[in-house]
């Protein structure tokens, strides 16, 4: 295996080498202190390709193009990043929960009973952890875990219920185990999970559809907590549309946007309430700054993005104001630019200035 010499490079090396390549640099200590912050490689090489053009076999940035969009396209990102840790976390918490009720409704409060092996199928894996003995012995090693409140439970009753024993599983390992329900408590699960009554399917097509929610949310959790890119992140689980949906339908990898879609079909919503109003936040603030970018995500992410300029109101003034926080002001209503002019706010002088 041949090896290549990596050189250090200091921030202002790197900064000449973008000037060099055509990336227009119009504020030096800004870029200077987002490359100070997050890294050459989290905000350039990670976010520079829709820039990039090949030049005589040289990477060459398109004319036009500013550090600043590109961070702007990184902070898009990472507030998106955010945005489905904390959507995914709810999640988590929420089908954990009934999945414990399922589970206690069916087998009873004591592991000695809810963790017995014939009460759930043996579905073949690829990956030995996520079979379900290794599932089972995993969840039966967190029985003696020092931690509260599984330690108090244990030691206090020598019981631990299920809705105490899931909080310390892996979102991975939880969404494995639903897998490996027998038809039954897969099928009340979904009952709980889903928006059943409203979707026209079959039980059997949809617990499919609950499984590949689930799979699909926790690889998209997955991206975000290890950090990977979100705006164009494609997941390896699939949608079985074919299956669930009729011969019609193909199946699909799901983007962000299809994610969000998929959310819809819960019962409970603010998973999908927080990652559409991120998006929709994001892409606005961004695109309001950088119009030359509406048609690149416009078709990767599959929306029609039409730009809002989003302005901020207080309840004690008629000013909108585009900085939030300008001179102090606190517990502000973010709205639509076109909202405030309509009725009567006026622009503030101090932060809206052209």
């Amino acid at each position: 295996m041949s090896t290549h010499d990596i050189e250090y490079s200091t921030i202002e090396k790197q900064l000449d080498k973008l000037k060099s390549q055509g990336l227009i640099i119009s504020d030096e200590k800004f870029a200077i202190s987002q490359l100070k912050c997050y890294g050459y490689s989290n905000l350039i090489k990670s976010y520079r390709e829709p820039y990039l053009i090949m030049d005589n076999g040289q990477k060459k940035y398109r004319s036009g193009v500013t550090f600043e969009q590109i961070a702007s396209l990184y902070e898009l990102d990472k507030n998106i990043r955010n945005t489905v840790m904390a959507a995914m976390q709810d999640l988590e918490e929420h089908f954990k929960e009934l999945s414990a009720d399922v589970i206690a409704h069916s087998f009873g409060t004591n592991q000695n009973s809810y963790l017995q092996f014939r009460n759930y199928q043996n579905r073949r894996k690829s990956i030995e952890k996520f079979r379900l003995g290794p599932i089972l012995d995993s969840l039966r090693a967190q029985l003696h875990s020092p931690k509260d409140p599984i330690h108090y439970y244990y030691n206090t009753y020598g019981i631990v219920p299920p809705w105490i024993l899931f909080k310390s599983v892996y979102f991975s390992t939880m969404v494995n185990f639903i897998d490996q329900f027998k038809v039954p408590q897969q099928t009340e699960l979904m009952h709980q999970l889903l928006d059943f009554e409203n979707m026209g399917l079959p039980e059997y097509n949809a617990r499919l559809l609950m499984m590949d929610i689930l799979f699909v949310a926790m690889e998209y959790r997955n991206n975000a907590a290890h950090g990977g890119r979100m705006y164009d992140f494609l997941p390896r689980n699939i949608v079985r549309s074919h299956e669930i949906f009729g011969p019609e339908y193909e199946n699909f990898s799901p983007s962000y946007t299809d994610m969000i879609e998929l959310l819809k079909c819960l019962r409970y919503r603010n998973p999908y309430y927080q990652l559409s109003t991120a998006l929709t936040d994001e892409i606005n603030r961004h695109c309001n700054q950088f119009p030359q970018d509406v048609t690149y995500l416009g078709q990767l992410l599959k929306i029609n993005i039409e730009p809002h300029t989003i302005v901020h109101i207080t309840n004690t003034s008629n000013k909108f104001h585009s900085n939030p926080t300008c001179s102090g002001i606190k517990n502000t209503s973010a709205i639509d630019l076109s909202y405030a002019l309509e009725n009567g706010y006026v622009p503030c002088k101090r932060c809206c200035k052209k």
